[in-house]
């Protein structure tokens, strides 16, 4: 099979850095031009200039005039590339392509009691699932998900997984439904094929923030996601950094929760503030997580009590522990419309200073939170892949960790029947290699 194409970058809207994101191509000479990105919760933003492809000339040269409107956010690429592989699908094609525009490549896998392994991804985070694989030295297995124009989702696998032991990447982001919806098909999918295992890997999981009744008559969305997820053929979930620890006893399946702390201490025990630092829990429910940072760091730890009113407003009513004179790091597992931002001027009418570093493992980010984040005294704002942040969201105080290198570690241990428990170390990132 054969495909022509050229690269789509895009960046922040204000300015900054390209980054590749996607392609358009053609897998014959004259044939439909194509548009392949990962965006997908900016899909409305997109979707003027997919259906402008299908009206220009089909010539890759021509591609550029259908993201005329898009010029401070989306740019193609001049040179056109080719791309021939032998007896491969054409998601398996694509796969390669985006491997190649994202700058990974597959070494040569020696250990061949991995052959039966197949990472698989949906749409929701593929630049994730590629680093994955890329750790793993595989490729992303062949998967073609379409939309048929009613909105309805079609799932196809477009290779065999018989037998095989299969770890299926989507966490369950905006938007939030089609995401888990077609998680399900997929792994239905696998279920269908005869796969011999298949783990779900939901690196943000859906509905967390409703684990329990907090008035009547209320459905606890935790509960029915894993009820789903069980009953479509999961043998295992992994999550990281889950927003209630309860949500674990909600399966019969083996559960594994990995934690992003490791990762993102390495990151804080290399900057030079780190001596004059505070570690920051924004809630009491926080507290435990904010710990582990306390501890891994060598630093005190923070706690600040909250309330909200009828309107949804959030007040800190207290603070517990002394931040004069110090750098507030402070720590959360889901960074939404960015009310935690709200709370944090009471630190510095307690002296401490105002210059904020923010580590927060789920990057959701609405606009007002991207708004939020010109305030001057926030410093910066460090984030997990969990959730993918397209380029027009990459705001410039926004520093992103991975743990593509943990999922890895984790999918390889689950797969020969070794412990994972290295994983939740402080020294992690050190001692494994990550």
């Amino acid at each position: 099979m054969e495909a022509w194409y050229r690269v789509l970058q895009s960046r922040w809207a204000r300015g900054g850095e390209w980054r590749n994101w996607g392609l358009v191509y053609q897998t014959e000479p004259g044939g439909a031009l194509l548009l392949h990105h990962n965006m997908d919760e900016l899909q409305g933003m997109l979707y003027p200039a997919t259906q402008r492809l299908q009206t220009l000339p089909p010539e890759l040269a021509s591609a550029d005039a259908a993201f005329e409107d898009l010029a401070e956010t989306c740019r193609l690429l001049p040179e056109i590339h080719h791309r021939e592989l032998s007896n491969c699908s054409a998601s398996a094609m694509l796969n390669e392509l985006e491997a190649e525009v994202l700058g990974l490549a597959y070494p040569y896998r020696q250990a061949p009691r991995e052959d039966d392994i197949r990472i698989f991804s949906g749409r929701a985070n593929r630049p994730l699932a590629q680093a994955v694989a890329h750790r793993l030295g595989l490729p992303l297995g062949g998967l073609a998900v379409k939309r048929f124009p009613d909105s309805e989702l079609h799932v196809q696998l477009e290779e065999l997984v018989r037998k095989r032991d299969v770890f299926l990447i989507q966490p369950c982001t905006a938007p939030v439904n089609e995401h888990l919806v077609e998680l399900l098909m997929i792994i239905d999918a696998l279920r269908r094929a005869s796969a011999e295992q298949i783990t779900a890997i939901l690196p943000y999981y859906p509905y967390a923030r409703q684990e329990r009744m907090a008035q009547g008559r209320e459905a606890i969305g935790a509960r029915v996601v894993a009820s789903m997820l069980e009953a479509s053929g999961v043998a295992r979930v992994i999550y990281v950094d889950i927003h209630a620890d309860a949500i674990q006893g909600f399966f019969t399946v083996p559960v594994d929760w990995l934690q992003a702390y490791p990762i993102f201490c390495r990151y804080f025990a290399q900057q030079p503030y780190i001596s004059d630092a505070v570690v920051v829990s924004p809630d009491v429910g926080r507290a435990r997580l904010a710990g582990l940072y306390s501890r891994a760091l060598g630093v005190p730890l923070v706690v600040m009590q909250k309330r909200r009113d009828g309107n949804g407003r959030v007040e800190t009513t207290h603070v517990v522990g002394d931040v004069r004179d110090k750098v507030p790091i402070v720590i959360d597992d889901v960074v939404a419309s960015g009310s935690v931002l709200g709370q944090l001027p009471e630190l510095f009418r307690q002296g401490a200073r105002p210059e904020v570093h923010l580590a927060i493992t789920h990057p959701v980010l609405l606009p007002s939170a991207l708004q939020r984040l010109d305030a001057e005294w926030i410093s910066e704002l460090v984030v997990a892949d969990t959730v993918l942040v397209p380029p027009p969201k990459h705001h410039p105080k926004l520093k992103i960790v991975s743990v593509a290198p943990m999922l890895a570690y984790a999918i390889q241990g689950i797969h020969r029947g070794t412990s994972i428990s290295p994983l939740w170390s402080p020294q992690a990132p050190e001692e494994l290699g990550l």
